[in-house]
C-alpha cells in the first residue's frame, strides 16, 4: 500500500472521530449563539417601550400603573444590556457552563481535530511537507497552520511557544484580525481560521494535501 493510500485510509478511519468532535463543538456553538443577545436589540426594545409610553400610556386613565410597569421593564432591559456587554470570555464561560463544559475543554476538542490533520500529513510525507500549491490561510500555507497548530495544541501550556508556532499564531492574528493569546489554548481560533466547521471541511482539505 502506498503512502498516499495509507494516509487516505487513515483519514477515512478517522471520520467517526472527527464527526464526534464536531458534534461536541456544535453543541458549544448552539449554546453560545443562544447567549448572544445584542446591545442593539435591547436598545431597540427600550426605544419601542419608551415610545409606547410617551405616545399612548401616559395619557391613559391608568397612567401611574403604566408608568410603574414601564420603569420595571426598562430596569430589566438595562440588566440584559449589561449582561450583553460583558466581555466575550465571560459570556462564553457562562454559556458553556450550561452544557457542563469550559473554553479549555472545547479548545482541546479543536486541538484533537488538528492532531488528526497533522497525523495524516505525517503518514504521507514523514515530515512537514513543502506544498506551495496548497491553499493559503491569510498569507500562510495551510500546511503551516495545520502542522504548527497541532504543535500549539500539544504544547501551549509549556509557556513560551516555539518560534515556528509563535510565528504562525502571530501571522494569523495579523492576517485575519483574530485574537491570539500566548499562554492559552488558541485551537478554536485556529480551527476558525482554517474554516473547518464540519467533518467534510477537514477531510476535503487533508485529502488534497496527501496526494
Amino acid at each position: 500500500m502506498s503512502k498516499t493510500d495509507q494516509a487516505e485510509e487513515f483519514i477515512e478511519n478517522s471520520r467517526p472521530a472527527i464527526e464526534h468532535l464536531f458534534g461536541a463543538l456544535g453543541a458549544y456553538n448552539k449554546v453560545l449563539e443562544k447567549a448572544q443577545i445584542t446591545v442593539e436589540e435591547i436598545e431597540c426594545s427600550k426605544q419601542l417601550l419608551h415610545d409606547l409610553f410617551m405616545y399612548r400610556d401616559q395619557w391613559s386613565l391608568n397612567a401611574n400603573h403604566h408608568y410603574a410597569q414601564y420603569m420595571m421593564r426598562m430596569e430589566e432591559l438595562e440588566k440584559q444590556k449589561a449582561a450583553a456587554q460583558e466581555c466575550d470570555a465571560e459570556k462564553l464561560e457562562k454559556a458553556l457552563s450550561n452544557i457542563g463544559s469550559t473554553v479549555e475543554s472545547m479548545s482541546n476538542l479543536a486541538g484533537a481535530v488538528l492532531q488528526i490533520g497533522k497525523q495524516a500529513l505525517s503518514i504521507r510525507h514523514a515530515g512537514k511537507p513543502n506544498l506551495p500549491a496548497a491553499r493559503t490561510i491569510g498569507t500562510q500555507n495551510i500546511v503551516e497552520v495545520v502542522w504548527e497548530g497541532r504543535n500549539h495544541a500539544m504544547h501551549w501550556d509549556e509557556g513560551a511557544p516555539r518560534k515556528q508556532v509563535s510565528d504562525m499564531l502571530n501571522t494569523l492574528a495579523t492576517d485575519l484580525n483574530i485574537t491570539i493569546e500566548i499562554g492559552k489554548n488558541n485551537c478554536l481560533s485556529i480551527l476558525g481560521a482554517l474554516e473547518w466547521q464540519k467533518t467534510e471541511d477537514v477531510i476535503s482539505d487533508i485529502k488534497v494535501l496527501v496526494q
